[in-house]
């Protein structure tokens, strides 16, 4: 399926106002409880490092599916001996979304790998490798999926 990653004209901006987007629609239409996701954001709000950056370079092998891909991404997560770090507010919120779904049961994490593995393929090949952009739209596939949304775009 193709995708369009340039939903705005600055890429930096595009996920993290689609992520607000989101979260508002979660939230109101009571997909996410909001103590629950004030308390994930509270645990990993002040996760802030601004150089931080996967273990890896994410876009995987040809070969590989996209499952082994997102599986590789989501241990490559940014992190400190304390858990996730963050180089951006916008990117805990994503982090904290993605927990909140998957503890309310919206998906499993072997169902996030696979999507997960799909953006970063694709967002590879348009050469947009942004982490967290990946998680956005994975968020995005994921809740339109599950028939909570249409996705945008």
């Amino acid at each position: 399926m193709p995708h369009n990653h340039d939903t705005l004209n600055d890429p930096a901006v595009a996920p993290e106002l689609r992520l607000r987007a989101l979260e508002s629609f979660l939230i109101e239409n009571g997909h996410i409880e909001p103590p629950v996701l004030s308390a994930l954001i509270s645990a990993f709000g002040n996760r802030i490092d601004p150089d931080a950056s996967p273990a890896m370079a994410i876009g995987g092998r040809p070969d590989e599916s996209p499952a082994q891909v997102g599986a590789a991404a989501m241990l490559a997560i940014p992190r400190d001996s304390l858990g996730p770090v963050f180089r951006e507010n916008w990117e805990g919120l994503a982090f904290a979304l993605a927990l909140a779904l998957a503890d309310r049961g919206t998906f499993t994490w072997a169902e996030w790998a696979e999507v997960f593995g799909q953006e970063i393929k694709d967002a590879h090949a348009d050469g947009d490798g942004h982490y967290y952009g990946c998680w956005v739209a994975t968020l995005e596939q994921i809740v339109a999926d599950k028939g909570l949304a249409a996705r945008a775009g």
